[in-house]
């Protein structure tokens, strides 16, 4: 069975990793866009779109001085009336409204006198003066305004603008590519009969919050509408009509796509697109410079020459008023800002798209190499068909990044790359299964009982079987369940025992996956050991990486357990470094490889001093010393219980943790607290206010407010 297991696999499973990967090529699940997502995204960083100058785009932000001047959102209309005609007479070519005024202005006249009924002759004053949402149309009927509209999920449409532009398709109907929003809303019917134009201000960031694409038109409610950005394009060229190039299914082949390809801007302009009307950014650092404030426009203080003939944006800033994504270079930016850019390369022609014949690119690569790697395996050493494959990879990475630079296209790099990668592992892992599968069969039942680190060493080293030991210096890891024996009393010793399995199943696996030795396992408590047998000169680094991933995984397992209703506690972790006794210690019958030493109690300690400090993790300053890259917070000098002289313990933290004021208000309390000042006080009541569920933070604040002083604190018991 086995001599035709061999060949038969060499057959299908090559066969069947082309076919999955084909497959997962052209029907583009969210795993392969999540890929490619990031492989753009790369690329992106390495190189951003340059900030030029002279594009004529320009935005008037609603910025925070701005609302503190004229007050709170939304503005009156004569106040928007006024930024407008302040546009116009700068020469601004086209005002976009990146907002939308559905509803009338409650500031108007005819809205006033409802506060102060029956009351003849105030109605009679108040008749005198015009409506504020007529004095904005009268404005916007000045200028060249293209007004907002937002797309709705669900529900009828609303307030969809009376006279959008003229859209034809050719070729095809274009709707039939276009995601159906349910509908709409506009401006007010006055004001949207006012503009010139009206646009989807829209823009849908992509699964992880990024914001990469923009449609250039999209269908609300049955009917196709620009966006805010193509039909500012299209005021700004005068132009009164869109195209919206189609290619139907019959026309589509090998090296193009069904669907829309472009929109054409009367006889002088075509944007080409993706199928569904897409064009990917090509992200920009966030500049300022493109930027007025309303108040500066309102008061007359920006230059005419940075508005005049400039396609002008008007849009909120402000952090608490408009809506925040973020770009590929990780900047959290306006939603504005979209807008922004997408016109400034609309204007360019400088925006991306992917190529139309990628799929069938990446599908003849892969087949090309399939039948290049059976033979060259065939043939001669695996050696060159792993420079093969390499330079296959290799050669995606610059094709990729040439056409990014070059043609402003996006190839993905990496899913065909590791298309070639699982290609050779498939032709290549059954000529060595047999072998592979009989050592690797010995090897981790040997592992189930033994530190895989510590086998391997083992089979390097088999002299060492032997009784004895020597002094090395090392690291400790020790963990402890909270309430795990109170559990025992409550639940089935079935279920108890695959939850405990499971969890420690979880621990063990971390501590393997940084190397450590498993030293031993009592209950629910686990103790890992670093630099034993093997020397690690980083072990200190090693121990508080696996205290802090062992953390994560405890904390998400105890969530998980308590969302079934399972009072699963938290683990207690406490890491020490020390000089030990390490080797073989029992007999000739039975060998157990083991540390002793102060070391080692040490880290129980401070594993249990978690319980007092209200913290998960504590290390201590001899495994802190050897960190050089250790992020945290000191905790206190503690005398450990058995102890004379005291030892520093420091709570790990996250780079951004310690950057949080909480942090830094902490550590300044402390060395108050440190330094035995009387301000300590105060400013950990302080601190403990504004923080209630520090759990630290209110250790030291009960320790100050019963008397005592200063950061040495001797442990009366375990």
């Amino acid at each position: 069975m086995r001599k035709l297991l061999t060949p038969l696999l060499r057959l299908l499973l090559p066969v069947g990793v082309l076919c999955a990967l084909l497959i997962v090529q052209f029907e583009d699940p969210l795993f392969r866009m999540r890929v490619r997502d990031l492989a753009f995204d790369q690329l992106q960083k390495l190189h951003p779109a340059p900030y030029v100058d002279d594009i004529p785009v320009r935005v008037v932000a609603i910025d925070d001085p701005s609302l503190a001047a004229v007050g709170q959102w939304p503005w009156p209309r004569t106040v928007m009336a006024q930024i407008v005609d302040q546009l116009t007479a700068m020469g601004a070519r086209v005002v976009v409204m990146d907002l939308i005024l559905a509803e009338s202005d409650r500031t108007s006249p005819e809205h006033v006198k409802q506060f102060w009924p029956d009351n003849p002759q105030l109605d009679a004053l108040l008749a005198k003066f015009p409506s504020h949402d007529q004095i904005l149309a009268d404005s916007m009927a000045r200028s060249r305004v293209v007004t907002g509209v937002l797309a709705q999920t669900h529900g009828a449409p609303g307030q969809l603008p009376a006279r959008p532009a003229q859209i034809v398709s050719q070729g095809g109907d274009a709707r039939d590519w276009l995601k159906d929003w349910a509908g709409g809303t506009g401006f007010l019917p006055p004001l949207s009969a006012a503009a010139a134009g009206a646009g989807v201000v829209t823009v849908v960031p992509d699964h992880d919050g990024i914001l990469r694409s923009i449609p250039l038109v999209n269908l609300l409610g049955g009917r196709v509408y620009p966006g805010l950005g193509l039909d500012a394009l299209r005021v700004y060229m005068g132009e009164a009509q869109l195209a919206v190039q189609v290619r139907p299914e019959a026309q589509a082949g090998l090296l193009q796509q069904a669907g829309i390809s472009g929109i054409g801007l009367g006889p002088r302009a075509f944007l080409p697109t993706g199928p569904d009307s897409r064009v990917w950014l090509h992200a920009r650092p966030q500049n300022t410079d493109r930027y007025v404030s309303a108040i500066d426009v309102l008061a007359g203080q920006v230059e005419p020459s940075r508005i005049k003939d400039h396609i002008v944006i008007i849009g909120a800033t402000s952090a608490g008023l408009g809506d925040i994504v973020r770009t590929p270079l990780g900047e959290a930016v306006p939603g504005l800002e979209g807008h922004l850019q997408l016109m400034e390369q609309l204007l360019t022609s400088e925006y991306l798209l992917r190529p139309m014949w990628e799929n069938t690119f990446v599908a003849v690569l892969w087949v090309f190499s399939a039948l290049v790697l059976a033979w060259l395996l065939a043939k001669f050493r695996p050696a060159w068909s792993v420079v093969f494959v390499g330079a296959g990879m290799a050669g995606l990475l610059v094709l990729s990044n040439h056409l990014f630079q070059s043609e402003q296209l996006l190839l993905d790099p990496v899913f065909p790359a590791a298309g070639l990668l699982g290609l050779f592992l498939s032709l290549a892992v059954p000529s060595y299964l047999r072998t592979e599968y009989e050592q690797r069969w010995i090897k981790n039942a040997f592992s189930r009982y033994v530190s895989p680190n510590r086998v391997k060493y083992l089979q390097e080293h088999p002299e060492t079987l032997a009784l004895g030991g020597e002094y090395r210096e090392c690291s400790f890891v020790m963990t402890d369940l909270a309430g795990f024996t109170a559990m025992m009393e409550k639940y089935e010793p079935a279920m108890l025992s695959a939850l405990l399995n499971e969890y420690l199943d979880g621990m063990i696996a971390i501590a393997f996956a940084h190397e450590g030795t498993l030293d031993r396992i009592v209950g629910d408590a686990v103790a890992v050991m670093f630099s034993a047998p093997v020397a690690q000169p980083d072990h200190a680094t090693r121990a508080v990486a696996c205290a802090l991933a062992m953390d994560q995984f405890a904390n998400r397992f105890s969530q998980q357990q308590h969302a079934q209703g399972i009072p699963f506690g938290k683990t207690r972790i406490g890491v020490n470094t020390g000089d030990v006794l390490v080797g073989n210690f029992g007999g000739q019958v039975m060998l157990d490889y083991r540390a002793l030493g102060d070391a080692i109690n040490t880290a129980a300690r401070l594993e249990t001093l978690n319980n007092h400090l209200g913290t998960r993790i504590s290390v201590s300053a001899s495994t802190v010393e050897q960190c050089p890259d250790f992020v945290g917070r000191p905790a206190g000098r503690w005398v450990l219980k058995g102890k004379h002289i005291p030892t520093s313990v420091f709570e790990p933290l996250t780079v951004d943790e310690c950057r949080s004021e909480r942090v830094t208000a902490y550590l300044a309390a402390y060395a108050l607290m440190e330094a035995e000042l009387p301000d300590a006080l105060a400013a950990f009541q302080d601190l403990h206010a504004r923080y209630p569920d520090d759990a630290l933070v209110g250790y030291h604040l009960r320790r100050l407010e019963a008397g005592e002083n200063g950061s040495l604190i001797v442990m009366g018991r375990k």
